[in-house]
């Protein structure tokens, strides 16, 4: 493999086509490079080798190792940690020399970041910055205080592994600090020199902002552990939910809304006695709760968001008028906690402690936290972003994914480089065991996963234990054909590390996310598209490939944070679910996923078929002084804040459009089934072989499954009353537990055909758009 690791492949020379140069430094008298897709010449003459002036490097010769590398050595040692370029004058092909087969070397296990002694003797900094020439420590008493006005400033000590360290005597918690790195301004680098301006600690626990300084802080409590421990993956029924979207209309104060504690607050009910926020989600029985980001992400600074849109109406009806709302997808500093989400008035840190008394309060109910993290990309070079925050400032090269010159790739303004980079590394497995040890968390969904290289993922799994949760998105391929050729690297469905978003179960049950025209062909088998019976049936069992070993390897759901709301895919009119749901096809689709096996996950607020319907459904493209502000539209709401509003006054309504309270209770009803004892036939870490009985009426509206001889389950998604003939029932008496109207497992529900005794043969009439569960007493 040695070769391939510093070229690429032959399915990589296909999609490049043309002759494909890669190179690599490797000591200071060593650039290994590879040629594909064309003879290697091995004269000196052939080689050219520049610094980024332009200058010529004196090449004292050229090995071949195989048919297509060789290693180039100068004749007088380089710096390895200035830029180079390698050519091929007569092929018309020059590269960039990548730091590869240096940075693949260098690892360092001292604590990083701002670290106070055990005693409070003494305050350690840290940060890694490899081709740093040096890093200065700046550390101020004041948030707001200008570079000149630091209290100190401190030139750090490099040590062998690329790591800059300052140890200062007492307990500085509290203590604001930036730095400044230098070095030189070659093409790439966004060192001092280049870019004049302070960056932040990427390890820091506390933030002021993206942009602002960094905090000292110690350590907090974390949350009790789980009394029974957490749920096995085949168990999960997980909730997404984002903090601001939970809160901002709770009745707590205003200096709560929109925040931590906010979620946490017990005894709230609406207008009508409902219980809403905490005591809702506690008492609906979903055993994970999922978080979207927590940790600290790029926002617009107020003031510039508030001179182009204070006095704009259509943000105002979005709520986002008076400052840059988002869902979190461009985290900046992995360790610290969004700041904007502590209570107003609290001091800056305080954010740590409320969100560990958070999970704890769900521990308290035995209710598991997991938390969405995003270390594919960071929120660097994001949505306006011009100047280094932390990572491009110490060594961009090192930290990101970067073309030949040293620009990033990808399609969310870079990518995070996890292979060959061992820090790189060691940073996505340092924070989820922070988030795990400092506040409790249960695990983690990864977003864009599929961007992150193979063996990292195998190593953190293996390095935060079998008990923690871990899934997340197979998708989006990363951008350099180089990793993608490389199989120990690139990974998909078949191969997934992780447990993965089976997206394929999705479409079958609802439709693809991308594509809505069409009620009767676009909503997937439960909006009626009966061509699809065959989908869904594979969707219930997991009967994929990718997911041969395991239920587990996928993970079943509708709707999830940043596609259409189920609401509004299954409105009667306008894909607007405030003006009217299908409730019947929108049962369907909640029967289907929670009668499915493996794990599943549900977009909070599903369950009363919450709508962001306030949206447009295009996109509106706005302007700031940073350049272009995109509001997605409905199917993408990742910064309008209204839309996503959870409106706790439908909670419990039975006048207008949508019987709300109905639709919680079926919900409600169905968790409750699924997580019971009798739901189990459903939570299997294995294949089941014949676990499901097909019972398939000519007509394809019709669906009807004996799950493991205990649950029958009848599903007509046509427009006309339909009819199950001679269904035979294994031995025993049959309770039916679900039918339009209600749910419920324990005593049963009223209806045509209450109870069924097995052996016999029966037939059953299930309306239009209608659902059925028997259960075997």
């Amino acid at each position: 493999m040695s070769a391939f690791v510093v070229g690429t492949t032959p399915a990589a020379a296909q999609e490049m086509a043309a002759p494909y140069l890669r190179a690599e430094v490797r000591t200071d008298t060593a650039v290994w490079v590879h040629l594909m897709n064309h003879d290697l010449p091995i004269a000196v003459s052939d080689w050219q080798l520049t610094d980024a002036e332009g200058t010529a490097v004196p090449l004292a010769s050229v090995l071949p190792n195989t048919r297509d590398t060789a290693l180039l050595t100068p004749a007088s040692p380089i710096d390895p940690r200035r830029v180079y370029y390698a050519a091929v004058p007569s092929l018309g092909l020059k590269v960039r020399v990548r730091f590869d087969g240096w940075f693949r070397t260098l690892y360092s296990d001292k604590a990083l970041g701002a670290t106070i002694a055990e005693d409070g003797a003494s305050t350690t900094f840290r940060v890694f910055a490899p081709r740093a020439t040096g890093v200065k420590l700046y550390l101020y008493d004041d948030k707001d205080d200008k570079p000149d006005g630091a209290r100190e400033s401190i030139a750090m000590t490099r040590d062998s592994d690329g790591v800059f360290e300052a140890t200062l005597p007492g307990n500085l918690k509290g203590t604001w600090y930036d730095f400044t790195a230098h070095g030189p301004s070659d093409p790439g680098n966004e060192f001092y020199e280049k870019i004049p301006i302070h960056i932040n600690d990427p390890y820091a626990l506390v933030q002021n902002e993206s942009y602002g300084k960094s905090r000292v802080w110690d350590t907090i409590k974390p949350a009790r552990p789980l009394a029974h421990g957490r749920p096995k993956m085949e168990d999960v029924v997980a909730y997404e939910v984002h903090i601001q979207d939970f809160t901002d209309l709770l009745p707590v104060p205003d200096n709560q809304k929109g925040t931590i504690p906010a979620m946490a607050a017990p005894g709230l009910t609406n207008s009508k006695g409902e219980p809403i926020g905490f005591d809702y989600l506690t008492d609906l029985g979903v055993n994970v709760v999922h978080l979207m980001p927590m940790q600290e992400f790029h926002h617009y600074p107020d003031s510039e968001w508030q001179a182009e849109f204070g006095d704009d109406p259509e943000m105002a009806e979005l709520a986002v008028a008076a400052e840059n709302y988002q869902w979190g997808y461009s985290t900046t500093h992995a360790f610290a906690i969004e700041n904007r989400y502590r209570e107003r008035g609290s001091e800056h840190g305080a954010e740590r402690q409320q969100l560990a008394d958070l999970i704890d309060a769900f521990h308290a109910r035995g209710i598991a936290v997991i938390v969405d993290i995003v270390p594919n990309h960071t929120g660097e070079d994001m949505r306006g972003g011009k100047v280094p925050l932390n990572w491009n400032g110490f060594d961009k090269m090192y930290y990101y994914r970067t073309d030949d010159a040293g620009k990033h790739i990808g399609p969310y303004g870079n990518e995070v480089k996890t292979e060959d980079r061992p820090m790189v590394q060691r940073w996505l497995i340092d924070q989820a065991k922070h988030l795990i040890g400092a506040f409790g968390f249960d695990g983690f969904r990864i977003d864009l996963a599929g961007q992150l290289d193979e063996q990292t993922l195998i190593k953190l799994r293996a390095e935060v234990g079998d008990d923690i949760i871990i899934y997340g998105e197979p998708w989006i391929d990363v951008t350099d054909p180089y990793i993608r050729a490389n199989p120990d690297w690139d990974w998909y469905k078949e191969d997934a590390p992780i447990t993965f978003f089976q997206d394929t179960a999705r479409n079958a049950f609802k439709g693809s996310p991308f594509v809505l025209e069409n009620k009767r062909t676009d909503r997937g088998y439960a909006g009626g598209n009966a061509s699809l019976r065959k989908d869904a049936m594979k969707a219930l069992a997991n009967d994929y490939e990718e997911e041969s070993k395991s239920p587990n390897q996928g993970l079943n759901y509708l709707d999830i944070h940043d596609n259409w709301a189920l609401a509004d895919r299954f409105a009667t009119s306008d894909w607007d679910g405030r003006k009217g749901v299908d409730a019947g096809n929108y049962r369907i689709a909640a029967t289907l996923l929670f009668t499915s096996q493996g794990p599943i996950v549900i977009h909070g607020g599903s369950e009363i078929m919450r709508s962001k319907g306030l949206s447009k459904i295009e996109d509106v493209v706005k302007f700031s002084s940073s350049g272009e502000v995109r509001l997605k539209g409905r199917d993408d709401t990742y910064n309008q804040r209204a839309p996503n509003w959870f409106q706790w006054e439908q909670v419990g309504e039975t006048e207008g459009p949508n019987n709300y309270k109905a639709m919680h209770a079926f919900w409600k009803g169905l968790i409750d089934f699924r997580l019971s004892d009798a739901g189990k036939v459903f939570r299997n870490a294995e294949h089941i072989d014949g676990l499901y009985q097909w019972i398939l009426p000519e007509d394809e509206s019709l669906l009807g499954y004996i799950v493991g001889g205990e649950v029958l389950v009848l599903l007509n998604v046509g427009e006309a009353d339909g009819d199950f003939s001679d269904v035979r029932l294994p031995d025993g008496e049959w309770m039916l537990i679900a039918t339009d109207d209600a749910v419920d497992h324990v005593n049963g529900v009223t209806g045509a055909h209450a109870t069924l005794q097995g052996g016999k043969k029966h037939s059953l009439a299930v309306p239009a758009a209608g659902v059925r569960i028997w259960r075997k007493k």
